[in-house]
């Protein structure tokens, strides 16, 4: 689960060549990506596992195994000239070193996973308001969400100093697209949903290929609320569109106002 497939998945269909880096059991992982996207694994003996507990309408999330490391010596020497990057941590193991490793590329993170920690037991918690604001991973565009900042609103100032642009998603609230001064409310495509889960990883790496072609940051959003759109409406990543699909309802996305 994660970016790693969901956001795999969607720059695949999108037309996009696809390389991931990522650590779980080698004998798992050929069942999970499709083919026609070049993986470097970082062998584990187990995969990075979350359960959920539900305390009333209220979600406990605890971490069960963590996978390996992701480091630059593993990235082979040809993928360091890729144009784009979409670092999506689980769990803070994608080391620092890996955020200079790409001179040329566009980057993109989906940063929930730098902005959690974890007990003992497992138990997962954001970050505290310090630690939010003592570091941001020097990319281009960051993806953060309600659920990840919750009421550390501060938070969003801190990263628009850091990032060019700032994608602040709201589930099927939609998204506000920080940009310099300007902000912008993008409303999510209305869609019955059936599973909402990897609907961020999606969204951000359907941003990611549209802003790589356009430089619209406005575009970008409105382009990946109609391919998240998809994606909620099947379970896994059956819904995920092609371009040509994409394309279509963006048209009907643009008529809607």
């Amino acid at each position: 689960g994660g970016t790693a497939l969901f956001g795999a998945v969607t720059a695949l269909r999108l037309g996009a060549h696809v390389h991931v880096l990522t650590s779980a059991p080698a004998e798992d992982l050929a069942h999970v990506l499709p083919e026609g996207i070049e993986t470097v694994n970082v062998p584990s003996p187990v995969w990075c596992t979350f359960t959920h507990e539900f305390v009333g309408d209220v979600r406990e999330q605890y971490i069960t195994a963590v996978a390996a490391n992701l480091r630059a010596e593993h990235l082979p020497a040809a993928w360091r000239s890729l144009p784009l990057v979409h670092y999506g941590p689980l769990v803070q193991e994608i080391d620092h070193d890996l955020l200079t490793a790409f001179p040329v590329a566009l980057r993109g993170a989906s940063v929930q996973g730098w902005l959690r920690e974890w007990h003992d037991n497992g138990h997962v918690q954001p970050l505290d308001r310090d630690k939010m604001l003592a570091w941001a991973p020097p990319v281009d565009i960051s993806f953060l969400s309600e659920e990840d900042i919750g009421s550390q609103r501060a938070v969003i100032d801190f990263y628009r100093t850091q990032h060019r642009i700032v994608v602040l998603t709201d589930g099927n609230h939609g998204a506000t697209v920080f940009e310099g001064h300007e902000s912008t409310r993008i409303p999510a495509y209305p869609v019955e949903e059936v599973d909402a889960n990897g609907a961020g990883d999606v969204f951000s790496a359907a941003f990611l290929v549209r802003y790589y072609q356009s430089k619209d940051a406005v575009d970008a959003a409105r382009f990946a609320a109609v391919v998240a759109s998809f994606h909620v409406e099947q379970l896994g990543t059956d819904g995920i569109p092609t371009l040509r699909q994409a394309e279509e309802r963006l048209l009907e996305y643009d008529g809607l106002g």
